[in-house]
């Protein structure tokens, strides 16, 4: 049950607690409702990350809300109202299509808030059908809450701009209800002086680096859109010496990690790369490499990678579309590079490689003071309750 019936009740709804920016967003949020006098509660199928929650004392309820069954999203229905009535739920914030068709219609039967939040751009594309009515449709839910989160400025183009009807503009009730909130780290938890000598060893043993290479990693879930591939074929180019790490799950996507595998190896990068997998310690990863790539091949909605190593003090290099474009400042805070140009990233792995430790600690005292201006979990989070307060107030 939830601990305080007088506390405002928000439940957050997401598919999975896997590794990624929208788990790392709910749980930031989760935790900064409890200081603000809120009880929070998660919904999801569960994941690796449900530790953090337990760890910060937020209850959590496991339903099937990852799937895409229609059945299974219908029978959601009338368990997302059977939660809404046992815990008093004042606001749902939904975070994906699919637990959003069955929160929608269970909002609607108990007259409870909705806020959703657009992480990504969807895709209308099915089969051979390039604007597909029916996929149109189905990501169009997330555009019915009573308040629509953007994850940055680029995504609230996006919707502008693929959600209008013909010739039309979106009706002014529905851009009024757009709020842009980027998202935000932890500062405290990614922060270069807070990780200790011993996570750093247990790290370096865990994973087998090398002492005598410098280190970069490609934190993202195995997914081709994440440009594996891509920083594959730029490190056959680059002529410093490297080893380079592949941190992320690979849940669904198994067969795509095994042929990443043979992809090293027919490279030749075997002993230079190595996919190690999930990792529980990001802060330690950052604190270990020397340089961070984003390589995304398709616009980031917004990019968390790209957030946390800067405010781990470290040298990002990402795509130069999406999200990207907000939180970096090309040449200042990181380095923006054209997707899918092998030869440009592989010459600026070289040039930061290259850098002495007085260019790379410029580099990332720069990078810190950009986020901690900008892009705060105190910041996103405070920004997204006051939309919560102000739903509770109308």
């Amino acid at each position: 049950m939830a601990e305080n019936k007088n506390l405002p009740v928000v439940m957050q709804i997401l598919p999975a607690l896997e590794s990624g920016g929208v788990e790392r967003g709910t749980i930031d949020l989760a935790k900064a409702l409890k200081k603000e006098n809120f009880e929070p509660i998660v919904v999801s199928s569960g994941g690796v990350l449900l530790h953090q929650l337990r760890e910060a004392g937020v209850l959590h309820v496991v339903l099937p809300v990852a799937s895409k069954n229609p059945i299974t999203i219908y029978r959601n229905i009338n368990k997302i109202i059977s939660l809404i009535e046992q815990y008093k739920v004042d606001i749902i914030h939904v975070r994906s299509r699919a637990p959003m068709w069955s929160t929608y219609f269970a909002c609607k039967k108990t007259k409870t808030k909705l806020v959703a939040t657009v992480h990504g751009t969807y895709s209308v594309k099915f089969w051979k059908f390039n604007n597909f009515v029916i996929k149109r449709i189905y990501n169009s839910i997330m555009l019915k809450a009573d308040r629509v989160i953007a994850v940055s400025n680029f995504i609230k183009t996006y919707i502008v701009q693929n959600y209008s009807k013909k010739n039309q503009e979106l009706p002014i009730e529905v851009l009024d209800k757009i709020s842009v909130i980027q998202r935000g780290t932890d500062l405290n938890y990614f922060n270069l002086e807070k990780i200790s000598k011993n996570r750093i060893i247990n790290l370096v043993n865990s994973w087998n680096l090398p002492e005598d290479r410098k280190i970069i990693m490609l934190p993202a879930r195995f997914t081709a859109w994440k440009g594996h591939e891509f920083l594959i074929e730029a490190l056959t180019k680059v002529k410093s010496d490297f080893f380079c790490v592949f941190v992320g799950s690979d849940h669904g996507h198994e067969i795509f990690r095994e042929e990443l595998e043979e992809k090293i190896i027919k490279s030749e990068l075997v002993g230079k790369v190595k996919i190690v997998g999930v990792c529980k310690d990001m802060p330690a990863a950052y604190a270990v490499s020397h340089l961070v790539i984003s390589s995304s091949v398709r616009p980031e909605a917004f990019g968390r990678v790209a957030i946390e190593a800067q405010a781990s003090s470290r040298v990002i290099i990402a795509t130069k579309i999406g999200g990207s474009l907000e939180t970096i400042i090309d040449g200042k805070t990181g380095f923006l590079v054209e997707p899918n140009n092998s030869g440009e990233l592989a010459k600026l792995i070289d040039k930061v490689l290259a850098f002495s430790e007085e260019e790379s600690s410029s580099f990332g005292k720069d990078a810190r003071k950009h986020v901690e201006k900008n892009f705060s979990s105190q910041k996103m989070c405070s920004s997204t309750i006051q939309i919560y307060r102000e739903l509770l107030a109308s």
